[in-house]
């Protein structure tokens, strides 16, 4: 959960988009009841929350199952607005300048992606070009990057009164994910794949390029919103991580699981805030004790523990229920584990 990165809801808008300008509807895709209540709540929270990655990815996943689409990405990409990057599109659409969106972009990112692990967009100004550069995390992440990418530079061409930026050269740290065509197609300029870094490199002339809907007096406004909420969430994954901390002690220490008014007493906060602000999150306590549960489980199964003991000490009523736990939140049973442990 600790790896997990979080996307900001924009990225799932951005989907809905797509699918409806597809005239597809994404509640014929055959969901679970929870995954669609979980999509709901998605689409009924502001654009700046953000859920998770891997969820996003199995819409995908769904996408492409019922659409033959081979250039997904670009497709998705074509349909962005300043709306579907939230505060962070905003701000870059009323910068008085893209130098200045530029800025804005490398020191609020974290709006739009965020994971402990991750390393953030960095850029150099060099002599008559621009580069903006940042490493591939982890293989699972290249969908991500690559629509990422996409969206930014079709979205400068919308802030911009010219019909072409100044982008020379695109390098990917990825092979192609798709014939060459659709590369060229949408970049319309130098390529350059299975590189050290992902990199978008502009001729200086874009600093200069101001966007139509600049609004100068506006952009301070946005800009404190987006320091605010910043703080916010470091905030907020502190108390998260806090909470898993405490979690973790207290089923190795007591061997029984704890009670929301428990950790809430020991954060020094009522359990209403503390549920408001792991919603923010979008987790719960229930979600985060049932990780520390499987950790648990997996390390104790290491201990050649009988099935009941760990059961008993991770605080379930017998072998049975931790085995429906384990099989329903890791997708394989407690015997698999265990083989794969030895």
């Amino acid at each position: 959960m600790q790896n997990e990165i979080k996307i900001s809801n924009g990225y799932f808008q951005l989907w809905k988009a797509f699918l409806q300008q597809n005239q597809m509807d994404w509640e014929t895709f055959g969901f679970t009841p929870e995954k669609q209540t979980l999509l709901e709540d998605i689409f009924n929270q502001p654009i700046d929350q953000q859920a998770s990655y891997t969820f996003f990815m199995e819409l995908i996943s769904a996408t492409r199952q019922h659409l033959d689409c081979d250039n997904l990405a670009f497709a998705m990409a074509k349909c962005i607005n300043p709306a579907h990057f939230g505060l962070l599109g905003y701000m870059a659409s009323r910068s008085e300048n893209l130098a200045q969106a530029l800025e804005y972009v490398i020191r609020f990112s974290r709006l739009v992606i965020d994971g402990a692990h991750l390393k953030q967009m960095q850029y150099v100004h060099e002599g008559q070009t621009i580069r903006m550069f940042f490493p591939l995390s982890d293989e699972n992440y290249i969908f991500l990057h690559e629509i990422t990418l996409a969206a930014m530079l079709y979205l400068a061409k919308q802030l911009v009164p010219l019909k072409q930026l100044p982008l020379l050269q695109m390098s990917f740290v990825h092979a192609p994910q798709l014939p060459l065509k659709y590369y060229q197609d949408f970049y319309q300029c130098k390529l350059k794949f299975e590189q050290p870094l992902y990199e978008v490199v502009f001729s200086t002339e874009i600093l200069s390029f101001k966007p139509e809907q600049a609004d100068p007096n506006l952009i301070q406004l946005l800009v404190k919103q987006a320091e605010e909420s910043l703080l916010q969430r470091a905030q907020l994954t502190t108390v998260a991580q806090h909470l898993q901390f405490i979690i973790a002690e207290y089923l190795k220490l007591e061997q029984q699981a704890p009670k929301i008014e428990d950790i809430a007493q020991e954060l020094h906060m009522s359990v209403r805030t503390l549920q408001r602000q792991l919603s923010q999150l979008q987790t719960s306590f229930k979600l985060i004790l049932e990780e520390e549960r499987m950790k648990r489980c997996e390390y104790l199964l290491t201990q050649n523990l009988s099935l009941t003991n760990i059961a008993l000490d991770l605080g379930y009523s017998d072998q049975s229920a931790l085995a429906r736990a384990y099989k329903a939140y890791r997708g394989q049973t407690l015997l698999q584990k265990k083989q794969q442990l030895k």
